[in-house]
């Protein structure tokens, strides 16, 4: 009895308290069912992981005095069972500095539906992000204001399940006109409802492909595949030949073939190029990397671009699989700017391949600099690990300077002109120039491939500028269709650490052999 008043005092003192719902059962058989969601028909198992990542953060969460639930039995419940959910603390609010505006103290990022509908504060800054936003593209949007928006909107997400809303499962009844919403379906079986879906135009064989992606999910496998890669190279060490070398190869190429797959699945699924917001390119980025990297292995029969080239796929894997409420995963119509296929493969993708050229420099300059300290050696520019780093960065700036172009056509295009030093073109144009300035230099003889390496490493902050900074930071310019927020801290974090890293090799530079920069 006293460990049980103990414990209902922590829980009174800390604001946590049971969950008062009722849960649904977990029928896997609801997860091939078409339901109308954002402009398209999608899998129901698609949209439960959607919602959940939306209000949560995950693709999972964690109830007080219910445990963890899937976002299937999630939404189910909150479907079958809406009374009472208003009252669990299910909904994400990550920004600390807004949690302590708006009066929620603590430091609980969940709270309830209840207790955020009844702050004032949170609805007068969500007011000024609308008022930001609406006055144009050149207007600043307060960050605390950014993150009060994006609560609002959970909140809005949140009633749309709770009310049932959200469920459009039912199709429009035969001979109605063409792009009728489909209507809100009450709680029932999955069995009656695929029987009323009979009449909806759909493909069903999309839809089940669709609920495998979801659950299988190739690219979590994709870095699994790298991880393992790699660490079989690093025990096969310089060695020619044998099974750590001879598996290591393999497993980065099935590595390689998931992530092409999942791309392909996507390609197929959405009818577009994967590449419309942060979360697809940086898949595409890691794409990239792993496609340069096996490449360049097959071609110089070296394993040192699989071992630079792990790091970087694994990184970027884990990041877009751990954070869906910043990398949203979900495959959402074209906005209208885009719905050009050809000038979105040409200028998009080429850009972001660009970034995977770079990104493997990036890692190849690490080793190489580490390398160099660690042996107090300088690298001379004909060095082959220096020249492995040089025509990664010859790769990267052709694509980069191919797709500004081609980015200036399809700006003329649509906008009637070709260069309006617009924030995401004038980064563009920054991380090419200094990419230039560093195979220019080497061939000038300006620096030796030690300097060659810590300039591929700042030079790849420009891209992070350029890919990142102007979509998530800036929040500016004619490329709003790429705006998001979140990740500031990781990405700041990352920042440092390489700005670091350069300083401390500066200081450490080698000092036998050649000149050290």
């Amino acid at each position: 009895m006293i460990r049980s008043f103990f414990l209902l005092l922590l829980l009174g003192a800390t604001g946590i308290a049971r969950a008062d719902v009722t849960l649904a059962e977990n029928d896997s058989a609801y997860d091939s069912l078409a339901i109308q969601h954002r402009g398209r028909i999608k899998p129901f198992f698609g949209f439960t992981q959607e919602m959940t990542a939306s209000l949560t953060g995950r693709t999972t969460l964690t109830i007080p005095g219910l445990g963890r639930l899937g976002s299937r039995q999630f939404i189910l419940s909150l479907w079958q069972h809406p009374a009472g959910w208003e009252e669990a603390p299910v909904i994400l609010v990550d920004n600390a500095a807004l949690r302590k505006e708006i009066g929620l103290e603590g430091k609980d990022r969940f709270h309830s539906f209840a207790r955020l509908s009844a702050l004032p504060r949170l609805n007068q800054l969500a007011a000024e992000a609308d008022a930001a936003r609406a006055s144009g593209s050149t207007a600043t949007v307060p960050p605390l204001a950014a993150a009060a928006q994006t609560v609002r909107m959970r909140l809005g997400i949140f009633s749309s399940l709770r009310s049932g809303e959200a469920f459009r499962m039912l199709p429009p009844p035969a001979g109605s006109p063409p792009g009728v919403a489909w209507a809100p379906a009450p709680f029932q079986s999955a069995e009656s409802l695929r029987s009323l879906q009979t009449r909806g135009e759909f493909s069903p064989a999309k839809l089940r492909a669709e609920s495998w992606y979801f659950n299988f999910h190739p690219f979590r496998w994709a870095w699994v595949a790298w991880l393992i890669s790699g660490l079989c190279l690093l025990v096969a060490g310089k060695a020619t030949s044998g099974l750590g070398r001879r598996l290591g190869w393999l497993l980065a190429l099935t590595g390689f073939f998931l992530l092409a797959g999942g791309f392909a699945v996507r390609v197929w699924l959405a009818g577009r190029p994967p590449v419309t917001n942060m979360y697809e390119s940086i898949l595409w980025v890691a794409l990239g990397t792993s496609l340069f990297a096996l490449f360049f292995s097959f071609r110089y029969r070296s394993p040192s671009y699989l071992l630079a080239a792990a790091p970087v796929v694994i990184l970027a894997l884990i990041a877009s699989d751990l954070q869906p409420a910043v990398l949203d995963p979900a495959m959402n119509p074209l906005v209208p700017v885009l719905r050009s296929n050809f000038w979105l493969t040409v200028h998009v993708l080429t850009v972001t391949l660009s970034y995977g050229a770079f990104a493997l420099a990036t890692a190849l300059g690490h080793f190489l600099v580490v390398g160099a300290m660690r042996k107090n050696t300088a690298l001379s520019n004909e060095d082959p690990g220096v020249m492995h780093l040089y025509r990664s960065l010859q790769i990267g700036v052709l694509l980069l300077a191919t797709g500004v172009i081609l980015g200036g056509v399809w700006a003329n295009y649509s906008w009637g002109r070709f260069w309006d030093w617009d924030p995401k073109e004038t980064w563009s144009l920054v991380a090419l120039l200094s990419y230039l300035v560093l195979l220019h230099g080497r061939l000038a003889g300006w620096f030796t491939g030690y300097g060659l390496a810590l300039g591929s490493i700042a030079g790849f902050l420009t891209i992070l500028m350029a890919w990142y900074g102007v979509n998530f930071v800036l929040g500016k310019g004619l490329h709003s269709y790429g705006f998001g927020s979140g990740g500031r801290s990781y990405v700041a974090a990352f920042a440092l650490a390489e700005v670091a890293f350069i300083l401390f090799a500066l200081f450490r530079r080698p000092q036998k052999g050649l000149p050290s920069i």
